[in-house]
């Protein structure tokens, strides 16, 4: 009997580690200039979305070739987010000055509104990649996604959150982590997301392998 080096679990998993690394640099890279957050994070969430399904090919290629065709709409997308976020933020930093039951009341609403649009993030860009909609049709998506499948919304939430919160606990666990961010952080989160999406995209697979005529319609 022959032992096929390529058939090895270990080496499999030393493997897909390596092209996560390698995703992970190209990520931020791409990240650096802002603006492009958006066109990155779908491009990781392309791969991703195929690597969980041992699809994702070529690395380099598949992510450039996602990053370029993406870069319009994912940018428009990342630009409405990051001002949603922005007047999210400052909203809640005006009701945290208020006093009484109206300063609590406000701090709930907009604590729930941040909530929401953390789950919508989430989703939105793993949509981008992986159906052709309209900017509205995917916002649409996402927001039915955050309600209509809950437990999934709230464990992708509390991998990111906890990795955050974990990572930034003290200046010990933040010296630890932040070369983890720099070399897997990112995409280690997009894979487990990934995992948990294949699930929670079974919704709009319903109909002819993938496509659904209410929410893939719509070509952007």
């Amino acid at each position: 009997m022959r032992f096929n080096l390529t058939d090895n679990v270990v080496v499999r998993a030393l493997t897909k580690i390596c092209d996560m690394v390698c995703l992970n640099v190209l990520w931020l890279i791409c990240c650096i200039p802002i603006v492009t957050i958006g066109a990155a994070t779908t491009a990781l969430y392309t791969i991703m979305l195929k690597m969980v399904k041992n699809e994702e090919g070529y690395i380099f290629r598949g992510f450039f070739k996602a990053f370029k065709s993406n870069f319009k709409q994912s940018t428009i997308i990342w630009i409405i987010v990051l001002l949603l976020g922005i007047v999210c933020t400052i909203d809640y930093r005006v009701a945290a000055v208020m006093p009484g039951t109206v300063g609590l009341v406000m701090r709930t609403i907009f604590f729930l509104l941040g909530f929401i649009l953390l789950s919508v993030t989430i989703y939105i860009f793993p949509l981008t990649a992986r159906y052709e909609n309209s900017i509205r049709a995917t916002f649409r998506n996402a927001l039915i996604l955050t309600v209509g499948k809950l437990p999934y919304t709230l464990l992708m939430v509390a991998v990111m959150v906890l990795a955050v919160i974990g990572s930034l606990w003290n200046t010990a666990t933040l010296m630890f982590t932040l070369p983890l961010w720099f070399l897997i952080g990112g995409s280690l989160i997009a894979w487990i997301n990934s995992y948990i999406l294949r699930r929670v995209f079974l919704v709009f697979e319903k109909n002819d392998n993938g496509t659904d005529d209410n929410s893939t319609g719509e070509e952007g």
